[in-house]
């Protein structure tokens, strides 16, 4: 029986160039990692949440700051980043 480990979740605090929001917001939103894009205001211009699937083999903290330092650290109009990988989540049920 194969069992599915529950995706790590992670969210990105992006800063960009000054008017270059959508133009990230789009590239970001090609990469199947990405789950949502928010524009935001405040020190930040973007938040995204990505997950990513847990593995036996590497640790979903290192797989988290793999797909940011190649895939989103990449991204051109891109200034800098904070990623946060939660401890603890509690859902609600809907």
């Amino acid at each position: 029986m194969h069992h599915r480990l529950k995706p790590q979740k992670a969210f990105v605090l992006i800063k960009t160039d000054p008017g270059r929001e959508r133009e990230v917001a789009d590239r970001l939103a090609k990469l199947p990692e990405v789950k949502e894009i928010h524009i935001i205001t405040g020190e930040w211009d973007i938040l995204a949440v990505i997950e990513t699937e847990k593995e036996l083999i590497l640790p979903s903290d290192e797989k988290v700051l793999e797909l940011v330092m190649d895939k989103i650290t990449t991204l051109p109009h891109l200034q800098d980043t904070n990623t946060m990988i939660p401890s603890f989540s509690r859902y609600k049920s809907q």
